[in-house]
Order: C-alpha cells, then structure tokens, then sequence
C-alpha cells in the first residue's frame, strides 16, 4: 500500500520522467558518437591500407622485375611478421595477370578466397572493398614503374581486428560516461523534482490534515511566487474554516439544547394527554356519583380499575420507549421468531379472514439481537397490517432475504395504505390515527431496531397497501 502511494506520487512521476529524458539523451548522445567515430576509425584504417599497399608495392617492384619470387614472398611475410600488422593476406601478380606469389599471417587465413576484381579499373587507381563474411578490407593497386609503366598487381587483406578493439574500448568509455551522466542526471533531477515540489507536497500534507478533521492547522510558508501565494490563501482559508467550523458547533449545540427540551415538552405533553383521559373518566364517574349520592359498585370499581390499568400501560409504554431494549444480545434465528410471531397472530388473522402469505430464506438466517425485542417489533408490525385490513379482509405476505450482509423482514398489506403527509411522522412518539392507540407502538419499533444498527423503512399507497421492510446486519 504505502509502494502504491510512493509509486502515485508526482515526486516519482516526475523524477521518473527527468531520468528517461536523461537516460534518453544519453543514449542518443552515445549512439552518435559511436557511430561517428566508427565512421572516422573505418576512414583511417582504410588510409592506413592504402598507404601500406602502395608501400609494399613500392618494395616489391624491382623483385618483380627480375622475377625473384623468394624475395617478394620474404617482403610479403615480413609485412605480417609484427602482431600489430595490419595486413593478413597478399598477392602478388605479374603484368599478364598471372599470380606470382602469394602469402598470408596464419593458417586463419590461408584458404581466403578473395572477391573477383578488375585488373582493368586497378591499373588506374586503388580499389577498396569489404569482405562480407570476414572482418576484413581488400585492397588492391598497379605496381608501377616510371620507365616500364605497369609490370604488375598487388592484392592485400588488412584486418579489421584493431578496429573492433578500439570501438569496443571506445564503447566501454562511453558506457561508463553514459552511466556516471545518468546516475547524475537522475540525482539532479530527484533533488530538482523534490526542492520544486515540497511546497506542494507541504501543501497537501496540510490538505490531508484539515481532510481528517484538524481544522486551524497552518502550514509553513515557502517557495515563491504562485506557490507563497497559494500557501498563504491555505493558512488564511484554514483559519476562516475553524472559525465557521467553531460558530456551526456552538449553534449545533444550542439546537440539540432547544431540541432536547422541546422533546422533552412534547413527551410530556403527550404523556400529560394521554393520563389526563382515564383521569377525567375516573373523575366524572366520582363526580356523577357524588351528585346522585350513590355508593361505588362493583361495576364502578370495574370501570375504574379499566382506567387505572390504561395508565399503566401509557406508562410502560412511555418507560419502553425512553429505556428501550438493552439487555444482552444473542443469536437469533429470525425465521424462528416470525414462527412465533404467526403463531401469536394466526387466530386474529383467521377471525379477520386474511391471507398469509410467506417465503422465508432458506439460508436460515442469524443476527445478534435480542429475541422478545425483535418479537415485539414483528408484532406491532404485523398487529398494525391487520388493523389496516381488518374491514374487508385481504392478504398479509412477510418474507425474509439475506443480501450482502443483510437481512430484510419484508412486511406486505393490501389495507387502507397511509396518506403521504402521515408518512414523515409515522415513527414519532405519540402520534396515532386511530381512537384508541396511544402512538407509541411504531415509535418503540424503531427504537428497538436502531438499537440492533437496523433500518426500518416504510411505503405505502393509500387503498392500495402498505410495505414494511426491517434490515438488520447479519
């Protein structure tokens, strides 16, 4: 990870790309001048020929002449005697074009075959030609005589050895220099690439900072120009952020302030109402009593009692919600628990005659939760769809899937369906649509599913039905 991030990083870019335009140039540099020197090392040795064929037709001339063949072979051979000669292979030819003597440096060289040539052209200058399987020139040239004019011919081979040994030294200097040029270059531009660059890098490193959270960071001003002027905006824009950062914290906590205590109103008030309606039926059976001069009955203590055990549940209701489920969380199988949430349901279910539909995941799918949480959730979930069907009947469909990590509980209704403007408040504390809930039911719901890091989202269409889907991380 940390290679990738080098390997990104302009710094390397750049630097990569000064040492290929190095190494590049180089290389041409060296190319060129290896060919060059080639070309002037081929001109030479080829002069260098020249000037020993003519020498040693010079010498072989008065031999000739008087057709000593043992003297022109002693000169020929002691042409080659050195190892440092150039000149491997010779003949010699008189003026009828026949071959005189012969000789060579070693047995390398005694079957050389030489190329065919024009006694023609060689009686006017010297001919130069290149061997094509050995590394050798051929030269050939008149032997000439002022008062007799040409007496004959002289074919030489001078080898191309020594060439081949100074270009490779001359390639072995430049190998070292190209190498000594590009290590240089390469820790130029690194040092180049890494002093232009570290105001950026001192930049980013500053972005990265704020980008965590560390607003106010200031970063050291350096480089010039659009570079200091950039690091002086970043100081600046850095200090104006902290202080907006500071001011929205400072009205963010006065909103959660205001929103605390206006929830709290709100359950009180919710609360307060709720109590206030058993209270005002106890209070007007007590006054209408007192005004008829009655005694309490059994019934009346019965209606009471209905009334005292309302509050009661208000009240546990009320604790449920601000307290919700906290208890140690286990493995839960959540097919089991919709089994039972059926099995609780079904004579509500049959009474209404409503249509269960199921398709639970085979994958027998397992949370961590708590498992009469969960059923209290199913419950109000499902309780809730037949409600909302309960007039006429209709089909109830609850599905369970796993995907990617997730469960979905799918809850599906053919009831009344919710008006839009409802939907927004449908999980708040102590709204209801109907006469005799208390509103606290799908708020609990949600409370108990954001408590196992689940979702819960609800859509419906009025007339139509109603769908309820719970995620919960498997």
């Amino acid at each position: 990870m940390r290679l990738n991030k080098i390997f990104d990083g302009i710094a390397f870019r750049i630097s990569v790309s000064i040492a290929v335009v190095v190494a590049v140039a180089t290389a041409s540099v060296g190319w060129i001048t290896l060919r060059e020197e080639r070309k002037t090392l081929e001109e030479e040795l080829q002069n260098k020929g020249v000037y020993l064929a003519e020498l040693t037709a010079h010498h072989v001339t008065e031999p000739l002449l008087y057709e000593e063949r043992h003297t022109i072979f002693s000169i020929l051979k002691g042409s080659m005697k050195s190892k440092e000669s150039l000149i491997v292979y010779a003949e010699v030819y008189d003026k009828n074009r026949e071959l005189v003597v012969k000789a060579y440096k070693n047995e390398e060289f005694r079957k050389m075959k030489l190329p065919p040539f024009s006694f023609e052209d060689s009686m006017l200058n010297t001919d130069i030609r290149e061997d094509d399987n050995l590394p050798v020139y051929h030269l050939s040239l008149p032997i000439y005589e002022e008062a007799l004019g040409t007496i004959g011919f002289l074919r030489i081979c001078i080898t191309k050895e020594f060439l081949y040994g100074t270009l490779e030294n001359v390639k072995q200097k430049l190998y070292l220099l190209a190498a000594a040029v590009i290590f240089i270059g390469i820790a130029l531009g690194l040092w180049m690439a890494r002093r232009v660059l570290k105001p950026i890098l001192i930049l980013n490193n500053g972005v990265k900072r704020v980008g965590d959270g560390e607003v106010g960071v200031e970063i050291p001003v350096v480089g010039e120009g659009e570079i200091k002027e950039l690091a002086l905006s970043f100081n600046k824009m850095s200090g104006k952020l902290k202080e907006l950062i500071d001011d929205i914290r400072a009205a963010q906590e006065n909103l959660v302030r205001t929103e605390k205590l206006y929830a709290i109103g709100e359950f009180s008030a919710g609360v307060a109402h709720e109590i206030r309606n058993p209270l005002t039926s106890i209070k007007m059976l007590l006054q209408a009593l007192e005004h008829k001069k009655q005694a309490l009955s059994g019934k009346h203590f019965g209606i009471i009692q209905g009334e005292i055990d309302r509050i009661d549940r208000i009240i546990k209701r009320f604790l449920a919600f601000t307290r919700p489920w906290k208890t140690e969380k286990k493995d839960v199988n959540i097919n089991n628990v919709l089994e039972e949430v059926i099995s609780l349901t079904r004579p509500k279910m049959e009474q209404s005659a409503i249509r269960l539909d199921r398709k639970f995941s085979s994958a027998q799918p397992v949370i961590k939760g708590n498992s009469d949480a969960l059923k209290q959730v199913f419950i109000n979930i499902v309780l809730n769809a037949l409600q909302a069907m309960d007039d006429e009947g209709g089909r109830l469909s609850i599905e369970t899937t796993t995907h990617n990590g997730t469960l979905s509980a799918i809850f599906k209704d053919t009831g009344i369906g919710i008006p839009e403007k409802n939907l927004k408040n449908i999980f708040d504390p102590f709204f209801t649509t109907k006469d005799d809930g208390t509103g606290m039911g799908l708020a609990l719901t949600y409370a108990i599913v954001n408590e196992h890091s689940g979702k819960i989202n609800i859509k419906s269409t009025p007339k139509i039905g109603t769908k309820i889907t719970v995620e919960l991380p498997l």
